[in-house]
């Protein structure tokens, strides 16, 4: 049944997620064009950012919005997709602030084009992984004017100078930058300064189920072990591929309608937005560590994952109902991201409501910005 929608427990195409570092999940709502917000332990989101249904190109509104990523000071980075740039833009605030690209599609170096997924580092620099400028580009936070192309750049292609639809990113301690190179069904490791990169998993332009394939994969994580997981759009699994490996091992595999988001919480339970579903579902790590009880907030990085972890194949829904759309506190539209904060609120990028929801921990949502229509 159809479950899409705008209320507060409900999503309309999630794209993407993020946890802060007390489990609460931030959600990129794509398609009611907001960051949707869950506390931990509570299904009910609020609108942190965007304004739910109404997309729209002032510093107050989103326009399909596909990532968001928290800091430890509930600063928001919000890659507003159909609007071509970044926010930032603080919990709390009714408006953000431009941090990269907001210059029109382009491929100009104050420009970024169609994008779907982004990395902001500790330093607050922003990554931009530009799917229709097949390239990635390097937003610093001390010029937010201009970027500089750190991958691709060089058109359309599977040369190891070149990108072909690259989506997900994630950047380690020495700046390399790993991206989803999408139609080419791999993942590119690109050394700081390096002008081509090399396969670091999947088969260049070989796309199948097999365990050295990919079928069109949209996000990626990397884990302290520098792990990468990759998740197989097209094959509706989860694939872990150690360094230096030929082939990668399936750690799960559901039943996913195009999912596009991927993030760990931070007890390492693994969350995908299953976007066309409308919901966000988490898979539980088999070996799990010890949580603390402190109310500080804790560093960004998650608990270290256990080298021999598994995930179990039955989910549990944290945000939306399935195949539920709306634009009322209880639904999404299209979230295409969601990320927690340091006290384990969710906040949702719910995209086509053109909103940012919140979900406080174990209370009811709020839309902190933005109306649906």
């Amino acid at each position: 049944t159809s479950a899409a929608g705008s209320s507060s427990t409900l999503l309309y195409y999630p794209y993407n997620i993020f946890f802060d570092g007390y489990n609460n999940l931030y959600v990129a709502d794509t398609s009611n064009h907001r960051i949707q917000y869950y506390p931990q332990g509570t299904s009910i989101g609020i609108t942190v950012a965007g304004s739910t249904g109404s997309p729209g190109s002032t510093y107050s509104q989103l326009y399909n919005p596909y990532a968001i990523y928290v800091d430890s000071n509930r600063a928001m980075f919000i890659l507003d997709t159909t609007n071509y740039r970044v926010l930032k833009w603080q919990f709390g605030d009714p408006r953000g602030f431009l941090v990269a690209g907001g210059n029109g599609a382009g491929a100009a170096s104050n420009q970024i084009t169609t994008s779907y997924a982004m990395f902001v580092d500790a330093q607050s620099n922003v990554y931009v992984s530009e799917y229709s400028n097949h390239r990635v580009t390097l937003w610093l936070s001390t010029n937010t004017s201009y970027g500089t192309i750190i991958a691709g750049g060089y058109g359309a292609g599977s040369a190891s100078q070149q990108l072909y639809y690259p989506w997900g990113i994630c950047v380690d301690s020495n700046q390399v930058v790993y991206v989803v190179d999408r139609n080419n069904h791999r993942v590119q490791r690109w050394l700081n300064g390096a002008i081509s990169g090399s396969t670091a998993a999947g088969t260049t332009g070989d796309a199948g189920p097999y365990a050295y394939q990919f079928s069109s994969p949209t996000a990626l994580l990397l884990d302290q072990y520098g792990y990468l997981y990759v998740l197989d759009y097209g094959n509706s699994r989860i694939q872990k591929w150690f360094p230096g490996a030929t082939y990668g091992t399936t750690v799960l595999a559901a039943s996913f309608y195009n999912p596009c988001g991927l993030q760990f919480n931070r007890l390492n339970n693994l969350v995908v937005a299953d976007t066309y579903y409308h919901r966000i579902v988490s898979f539980a790590i088999l070996c799990p560590t010890t949580t603390t009880t402190t109310v500080a907030p804790p560093t960004s990085s998650p608990t270290p994952i256990c080298a021999t972890a598994q995930w179990n194949s039955t989910f549990s829904i944290l945000a939306g109902i399935t195949a539920s759309r709306g634009s009322t506190t209880t639904l999404l539209y299209n979230p295409s991201d969601a990320t927690l904060d340091g006290y384990q609120n969710l906040y949702v990028a719910d995209t086509v409501n053109h909103r940012i929801q919140y979900f406080p921990h174990g209370i009811s949502p709020i839309c902190i910005t933005g109306a649906a229509e």
